[in-house]
């Protein structure tokens, strides 16, 4: 299995010495290696407990909304504006 250490380090905007890489590429094929052995749980074989949801019901805060904002670095139209994470 090829895995590209460099390009995942891009994607996850993380500073990789070059003199890592290598340990960082064994040590990924060593968890891909451990996953693709995990057994197949899906289909009639695994019957679990459903997870149990709890209600989502709005609650009205003691902070205001201008008072959370104040500490965003970068806000639109009163909502985080965060840096864009997925390429298209």
């Amino acid at each position: 299995m090829d895995i590209n250490v460099r390009k995942i380090a891009e994607l996850a905007s993380l500073d990789i010495s070059d003199d890592d890489i290598p340990r960082f590429e064994r040590d990924m094929k060593d968890i891909a290696a451990m996953v693709s052995e995990l057994p197949d749980l899906g289909g009639e074989s695994f019957i679990g407990m459903p997870m149990e949801l709890r209600s989502d019901i709005v609650e009205d805060s003691a902070v205001s909304r201008e008072e959370l904002m104040k500490n965003a670095p970068e806000s639109v139209k009163g909502c985080f504006a965060v840096p864009r994470t997925v390429e298209y």
